[in-house]
């Protein structure tokens, strides 16, 4: 891809941001490998679409990537608390998975996903697609909810 001018890698499931060397391999390969297995299907293919969305490089396409990277992420806390994915908000997921145990629960990571989350419903609302958009995104505000993402998946996977 580089040959080409294009800012992706390709993992087996789909196209990862070329970013900072330490991102991609610290945060992205490690959590989208272990997406690999048949259960998160659901996951990769709204990754799959979010990064196809946001290569689009326009306002549309990086809204719409906003959006199907937080759908990922709610499939995510689904399919930890349910076992699959249709029913549950993050918000609601989060809490449950805490109390069961299943994702971290000490202080820090109750705060730091609180406020990731709060993050992210601020720019699904005003940037994102399920809502009458307040405004379009740009590739800044989606590489940050694409970033904080994987992060936040990093950490439950920990």
């Amino acid at each position: 891809s580089n040959q080409f001018g294009l800012n992706v890698l390709l993992n087996k499931n789909s196209f990862i941001l070329r970013q900072d060397k330490k991102i991609t391999e610290g945060i992205y390969e490690p959590v989208l490998n272990y997406l690999n297995d048949k259960k998160w299907e659901p996951v990769n293919r709204d990754f799959g679409d979010s990064m196809s969305a946001y290569l689009k490089s326009t306002e549309e396409g990086y809204s719409s990537s906003i959006t199907l990277t937080i759908a990922a992420l709610q499939g995510f806390m689904q399919i930890i608390v349910n076992g699959n994915i249709g029913k549950g908000d993050i918000g609601g997921l989060i809490t449950e998975a805490q109390s069961k145990k299943l994702i971290p629960n000490d202080p820090f990571a109750v705060k730091i996903f609180k406020d990731i989350e709060s993050i992210l419903m601020q720019e699904r609302q005003t940037k994102g697609n399920p809502h009458p958009k307040k405004e379009y995104a740009n590739e800044k505000s989606a590489r940050l909810i694409l970033n904080l993402t994987m992060i936040f998946m990093q950490h439950c996977l920990q």
